[in-house]
C-alpha cells in the first residue's frame, strides 16, 4: 500500500494521478489556444459563444447557449452584452413567442468565427501530433467514457462516503 492509499483509504492512487494529468494537460492547451488566438480580442467564452450560434445555423435563446456552454445564464447574459456592443450578435425578438428574446450572429460575427475556427484546429491538430492515429482514436472513446459515467455519478454520495467519521459537513 502507497502513502496515498494509507493517507485515503479505498482510493485510487493511479485514478489521482489521471484525472491531475487529464486537468492540467486540458488547461495547457486551452491555455495554449486563448495564447494564440489573443490578436482576436475575445474571450475562450466569447469564442465558444460565437462558434455555438455559428454552429447552430440558427437564432439560439440564451438559455441554449448557456445550456451549451455549461455556464449559466446569468453569465452568458454579460457574454452577450460584450459581443452585442462588438456587433458580433443581435438580440431579436423570438418570433414564436415575443416576450422572449433569441440572439443571432452577424455577418462580423460568422466573419470572425471564419477566422479563427481554423486557427483553433490548427492548434488542435499541432497539439495532438505527439500521438499517433490509433492513439488519438484510443484517447476519444477513453475519454467518451469518462464523461458518460460523470454523468452518471451521484457526486454528494462519494462525497459523503469519503467526508471522515465525526467531522461535520457544512451545506
Amino acid at each position: 500500500m502507497t502513502d496515498f492509499e494509507r493517507e485515503f483509504p479505498g482510493a485510487s492512487e493511479s485514478a489521482n494521478a489521471c484525472a491531475i494529468a487529464l486537468v492540467r494537460t486540458g488547461e495547457r492547451l486551452l491555455a495554449c489556444i486563448d495564447q494564440a488566438l489573443r490578436h482576436h480580442g475575445l474571450s475562450r467564452a466569447g469564442r465558444e459563444a460565437l462558434a455555438v450560434l455559428d454552429g447552430a445555423e440558427q437564432p439560439l435563446s440564451p438559455t441554449a447557449i448557456a445550456e451549451r456552454l455549461i455556464v449559466t445564464t446569468a453569465s452568458v447574459t454579460s457574454l452577450l452584452d460584450t459581443l452585442e456592443r462588438r456587433g458580433l450578435v443581435e438580440r431579436q425578438p423570438d418570433p414564436t413567442d415575443r416576450r422572449r428574446l433569441v440572439i443571432v450572429i452577424t455577418q462580423d460575427g460568422k466573419a470572425i468565427v471564419d477566422q479563427f475556427l481554423p486557427e483553433v484546429v490548427a492548434l488542435q491538430t499541432a497539439a495532438m501530433a505527439a500521438l499517433t492515429e490509433t492513439q488519438r482514436r484510443q484517447l476519444v472513446e477513453m475519454l467518451a467514457t469518462l464523461g458518460a459515467d460523470l454523468t452518471t455519478l451521484d457526486t454528494d454520495e462519494v462525497v459523503r462516503a469519503a467526508a471522515p467519521r465525526g467531522v461535520p459537513r457544512h451545506s
